[in-house]
């Protein structure tokens, strides 16, 4: 996968631009889109959490910013994920004029769409530090750590992108699966609470789930003034090379039958 990519450097940029371009057409704020959007929501975040709801986290703290940022961590890290979970249902399909070209490289598709999904990311990252700043009038002294707490991340959605994106040439009814699996992943993933407050005899249900260790580092370097937990970071990059090992193999050995479904 590597050498495709290095190979087909310049088509991966221009598939990206092309996949960023495409989302805004013919909008009139077009790629402005991407830096509102966030803002919209951290703003609703903090309103609705933090003074309707109330909500505060097993912290001895009276911030009332607190949990809009911790969840705006939470939810800018699996909204990569689930957006690339959604997408890659139709992927091949929608780029099936592709298919025919038996020189195109169709492995570099779902990494196509993890980094426009990436683009979205980092601009919603980029937010959460900026009102960190205004807020606190400081940064977290680990925040150059933000860069590897996501590999782990992006490896991952590469492995479930191409996973799914070769069954669904297959089986037709993925779509409808992958939807109720993104909604579930995100429930017991800890967006809207930390790990810490899972009950200890329902903890492993979060434990297992690959997100938690990643949405817990994501928040150690960003808000909590934290290093990289290591073992949090080991578990999640075992877990991540074993998802794209997996989703690359099934790729690979399906791809040439997709002329013949398509």
């Amino acid at each position: 996968m590597i050498r495709t990519l290095y190979t087909n450097g310049y088509l991966l940029r221009q598939l990206v631009k092309k996949d960023i371009r495409q989302r805004y057409q013919g909008s009139v704020l077009g790629v402005l889109w991407s830096l509102i959007v966030p803002v919209l929501m951290l703003v609703i975040y903090t309103f609705i959490f933090s003074e309707v709801f109330q909500a505060k986290w097993n912290m001895d703290t009276t911030d009332t910013y607190e949990f809009a940022l911790m969840l705006f961590c939470g939810l800018s890290a699996f909204n990569l994920f689930g957006e690339v979970m959604n997408r890659s249902t139709t992927l091949i399909a929608v780029h099936a004029n592709y298919v025919k070209k038996v020189i195109f490289p169709l492995e570099i598709l779902p990494v196509v769409l993890v980094m426009s999904a990436l683009f979205h990311a980092m601009i919603s990252f980029c937010i959460l530090i900026a009102a960190r700043l205004a807020l606190y009038h400081r940064l977290s002294p680990e925040i150059w750590q933000l860069a590897p707490a996501l590999v782990p991340l992006v490896v991952m959605a590469v492995g479930v992108g191409l996973f799914i994106a070769a069954i669904s040439v297959y089986l037709k009814d993925v779509g409808n699966v992958i939807s109720v699996m993104v909604t579930v992943l995100m429930y017991i993933s800890p967006v809207f609470f930390p790990l810490d407050a899972v009950p200890k005899d329902f903890r492993v249900v979060c434990e297992m789930n690959p997100m938690t260790y990643l949405i817990e580092n994501l928040r150690n370097v960003t808000l909590y003034d934290r290093s990289l937990n290591w073992q949090f970071f080991g578990i999640s990059g075992v877990a991540a090379l074993v998802i794209y090992l997996i989703g690359y193999t099934v790729f690979m050995r399906t791809k040439e039958g997709f002329p013949d479904v398509i």
